[in-house]
């Protein structure tokens, strides 16, 4: 089995995917999920734990794509010890399957993944390349990468996702995993950086991701051979951004917390919102109820404000223990204004043109439209297929 994520695909980019020949071939032999939501808090690490267990993010633990302080540069929630349910690479595992895993997030230092390239960012001054080689399987890594350097352009896109569809095509071949999984980010990385641009630069960037995300897709389907079983889901859509908020200003001009290095530092009650994209949670530390009731009212009318998130969301997202949580107007979001993102994901999934979907293709899957489906539905059907114990 082939699992592949297209990050930030919508199924409102499903239409324009089908224009392209390997993601129709196989759209057309699949069982395809419309009109799917995503899971909230709909940002990539949530989710990708949640296709991998089953199980929502109040369950498996991982909420954010980071550590939740707003720190300058913040770690990055890329260990698989944190994940707090059993995975589908486990279950394998201990069937004594063999796995593999390129760019996957919540992978590093996996015990179970057997040839292991994992999506982890190396910490300010540190190498990328020793960091990436102490997270997976180190002597694959370094194969992998004097072979198909030649692809890469730092974290540029398309490069990355050639680099590691290179580095998946290799693994497939020469090793033929029973269960491997593969996160192709191109399409993310450069709507973050362009937006949804019907104009100029941005249209032929985004245009360039499209094709090359056929062109790395064709690649992996013609390694995986006929036989093999393929799981192919967007995690999130993505929304145009005019506008980035940093509710975490109005706390520093009121005292409660300051800056360092264009970072915040902690104040004297520990309170401080985590910013997620599209939505953003309110943390009060020890701040007493009147000045929570303050800030609650500012936000309430503060720009780019649309609502406050319900107890649902706060249960299912894991963010119970924040003290309140909002989420954004299309065209804004919340985060660091100096980032200059041209879209972001990490809305509720009451948002217009935010569902995603996902296609399952194998023997004795019948193919053709469906919808009601659930990002959820991934793992256990995984499971059944590979005659796994996942739960």
């Amino acid at each position: 089995m082939l699992i592949i994520s297209y990050d930030a695909l919508g199924d409102i980019e499903f239409e324009t995917l089908m224009s392209f020949p390997a993601f129709s071939k196989l759209a057309n032999k699949s069982a395809v999920f419309h009109d799917v939501p995503s899971l909230f808090v709909s940002n990539t690490y949530p989710v990708h734990a949640s296709v991998a267990t089953g199980l929502k993010p109040s369950e498996h633990g991982i909420i954010s794509n980071t550590e939740s302080f707003p720190v300058t540069n913040p770690v990055w929630n890329s260990n698989e010890a944190l994940i707090k349910a059993k995975t589908l690479w486990q279950a394998a595992s201990e069937k004594n399957l063999k796995t593999a895993a390129v760019f996957w997030p919540v992978t590093a230092f996996s015990k179970t993944i057997r040839y292991n390239v994992p999506e982890v960012l190396a910490r300010p001054g540190k190498s990328q390349l020793m960091t990436s080689l102490k997270a997976g399987n180190s002597l694959l890594q370094l194969k992998l990468f004097l072979l198909y350097r030649k692809h890469l352009d730092g974290v540029r896109q398309p490069n990355l996702d050639n680099f590691a569809t290179a580095c998946m095509t290799h693994i497939l071949r020469e090793y033929i995993p029973d269960l491997a999984f593969i996160h192709l980010t191109a399409y993310d990385f450069l709507r973050h950086e362009h937006g949804r641009s019907n104009n100029g630069l941005s249209k032929q960037a985004i245009e360039a991701a499209f094709h090359a995300l056929d062109k790395n897709l064709n690649a992996l389907l013609n390694a995986a051979g006929d036989d093999r079983d393929i799981i192919l889901f967007s995690d999130h859509s993505q929304i145009n951004v005019d506008m980035i908020i940093d509710p975490n200003e109005e706390l520093k001009t009121r005292g409660l917390l300051s800056v360092e290095n264009a970072g915040y530092l902690p104040g004297e009650h520990g309170c401080f919102f985590e910013c997620c994209g599209g939505s953003a949670f309110f943390h009060k530390g020890t701040l007493d109820s009147g000045s929570v009731e303050s800030l609650y009212s500012y936000i309430e009318n503060s720009t780019g404000f649309r609502r406050f998130l319900n107890a649902n969301e706060l249960l299912e997202s894991g963010y119970t223990h924040a003290t309140f949580g909002f989420c954004a107007k299309a065209g804004y979001c919340y985060g660091k204004p100096k980032s200059k993102e041209k879209s972001n994901h990490g809305y509720p999934l009451d948002m217009p043109d935010y569902s995603v979907f996902y296609l399952l293709k194998g023997r004795g899957i019948e193919s053709g439209m469906n919808k009601n489906g659930s990002l959820l539905d991934i793992a256990p059907f995984a499971a059944k297929r590979l005659g796994l114990n996942l739960f």
